[in-house]
Order: C-alpha cells, then structure tokens, then sequence
C-alpha cells in the first residue's frame, strides 16, 4: 500500500514560487536627453527585469563617467583625447 506521508507534504507546500533570474547587465544603451544631458539604459540578460533608464544633466558627465566605470569596469581616468586635442588647437593660436 502507498504512503500517504509523501503526499501530505507535498499538498502543505503551497504553488510552486516563481522567483525572477539574478539582476545580470547585458549592455547599456546612450543616448542624448532633452535637457542636453544624456540617458544610460542599463538592460539585463533576462527578460524578466525591464530596462532601467538613468539620466544625466548638461554639464554633469562627471557622474555619467563615474556610472560607466562602476557598472562596465571601464577606467576613464583624467581628459578623453579629443578635449586634449581641442586644448591644444586652442593653446597655437
């Protein structure tokens, strides 16, 4: 004959939970905000989270350069070589 212990257990756990896969960053998409700023739309591996935009004012790419190395690794230390290059055009006149 069956056990009926096996069963019991299994009626006293409830529907089966649905839990949403780790947060994972897959990539983020820029782009420019109205207010001259920039948005950062972080999108993830599972379709489950929905993108996540982050937006950036005009004159504060500090912050948006502090968000790219934190979340992609990517090391931007000092100026871009192209506000060097302007500097420099602007230093032989």
């Amino acid at each position: 004959m069956a056990s009926h212990g096996a069963l019991k257990e299994v009626a006293t756990q409830g529907p089966p939970v649905h839990r949403k896969p780790a947060k994972e960053l897959s990539h983020i998409e820029m782009r420019e905000a109205e207010n001259g700023g920039v948005i950062a739309e972080h999108h993830f591996t599972a379709y489950e989270h929905k993108p996540e935009p982050h937006v950036f004012g005009d004159g504060e790419g500090h912050k948006l350069a502090a968000h790219i190395e934190h979340h992609l690794g990517i090391s931007m230390p000092g100026k871009s070589k192209t506000e060097n290059a302007e500097e420099k055009e602007g230093d032989e006149e």
